[in-house]
């Protein structure tokens, strides 16, 4: 008996389902928008945010429902998407939500999520609809502060940035490799000698997020950072605040636009050992350096250079050693046409007295692609050959 109701029961609505369908030729039907804060409401991602392919960009539970009369479409959508238990719910209530499709634009697919294409895309909200945008080839955007660690009197306050939250307290004789997060990719070591010469309320940057974003898509949080960019995120850490990061690239290829070389040569009475140090920790400073296209950038933070008496210099102190790494990084970007980055000058000695040789430096790349600098050394002491050389992302399509 039971059997049979249930028969019945599934033959009837099939039967009101079709009947629904054919009266809606004949029956009004309206257009509904959604604003946009009712578009964030049934968003799962935000305004700018970044995409990828498969993700899923409407939340159906929370759909805005309208009555079936006038939109018997929409049902029609349920049934043609095999929403069967939807299109009962809709009959039972008389209201029906408006389909995920219509919300949707741009690089989507037929089910309302994100088209298959390679890379990171973003959503915008535009003309009532979340249109989804592809990729350009280079994507850049600028280190922004997003965790940092603030002296107190007494230790230091884990802060986020963007919200002004305290993530937690650490106490001075606490600072370690152990009550650092290793997430921040900063050593304890290095937070707890920045404490001991840091005045109180300064903030060291344990990561970024990377805002200003060449394309329009708004910023991308550290954790996304991780997820999504990782390599962008281990280079982002590197260096300081504004710092230009290379976010995605594609269809290129790394050639070399442009390399020099020099010797680091003797000046015993600055030392040569020291100037040889320094000389390297110039090279690794600016070793692997990436320049968006007019965009400038400076060497990575947290590279320590050896300093010597020096009265020319307003600090009382320079790192000599510095200028024959410095002269063949100039020249290499020079030669493409760049102008001479600020901090040097254009003779012998290349680093300008109180500039510091990594972030105190700045080179603008006036080119239309991306560069990349290498640096690297060959043999030891005086007789060491410092090199330099330029790689540009040149476009393959």
């Amino acid at each position: 008996m039971k059997s049979l109701w249930q028969r019945k029961s599934f033959i009837f609505v099939i039967l009101l389902i079709v009947i629904l369908i054919v009266i809606s030729q004949f029956t009004l039907s309206q257009s509904n928008t959604l604003s946009s804060s009712e578009l964030k409401e049934v968003s799962n991602f935000d305004d700018g945010a970044t995409v990828f392919a498969g993700d899923t960009l409407i939340n159906t539970n929370n759909l805005k429902k309208f009555p079936i009369i006038c939109n018997i479409n929409y049902l029609q959508s349920q049934f043609y998407e095999n929403d069967y238990v939807g299109c009962i719910l809709s009959i039972l209530t008389g209201t029906v939500p408006i389909p995920s499709t219509e919300l949707v634009s741009g690089n989507v697919t037929d089910n309302g999520k994100v088209a298959d294409f390679k890379g990171p895309g973003y959503v915008e909200i535009k003309n009532s609809t979340l249109f989804v945008h592809t990729p350009k080839q280079f994507i850049w955007g600028f280190n922004d502060p997003y965790t940092v660690a603030v002296k107190t009197d007494d230790g230091i306050d884990i802060q986020n940035k963007r919200t002004n939250e305290t993530i937690k307290h650490i106490k001075a004789e606490d600072i370690s490799n152990d009550t650092i997060d290793k997430e921040y990719l900063v050593p304890g070591d290095t937070i707890k000698n920045w404490y001991s010469t840091a005045k109180l309320g300064a903030a060291y940057t344990l990561e970024w997020a990377v805002a200003g974003i060449n394309d329009g898509r708004h910023y991308i949080s550290p954790d996304e950072l991780r997820k999504n960019f990782p390599e962008a995120y281990e280079y982002s850490c590197k260096y300081p605040s504004n710092s230009p990061v290379m976010l995605y690239a594609t269809n290129y290829t790394l050639d070399t636009v442009s390399e020099t070389s020099t010797s680091l040569g003797s000046h015993p009475q600055y030392n040569d050992n020291n100037r040889a140090y320094n000389a390297k920790q110039f090279v690794k400073a600016w070793n692997g350096t990436v320049i968006p296209p007019h965009t400038s950038a400076c060497g990575k933070e947290g590279i320590a250079f050896s300093a010597v008496p020096e009265p020319g210099s307003q600090s009382g102190a320079a790192a000599h050693g510095v200028c024959p790494p410095a002269r063949t990084l100039r020249n290499t970007v020079m030669a493409l046409g760049i102008s001479l980055p600020v901090g040097m000058d254009s003779g012998e000695n290349a680093v300008l007295f109180d500039y510091h040789p990594s972030t105190g430096i700045r080179i603008t790349n006036s080119l239309d692609y991306p560069i990349k600098l290498f640096m690297w050394t060959s043999g030891e002491g005086t007789g060491m050959t410092i090199s330099s050389a330029a790689k540009g992302y040149i476009s393959t399509i």
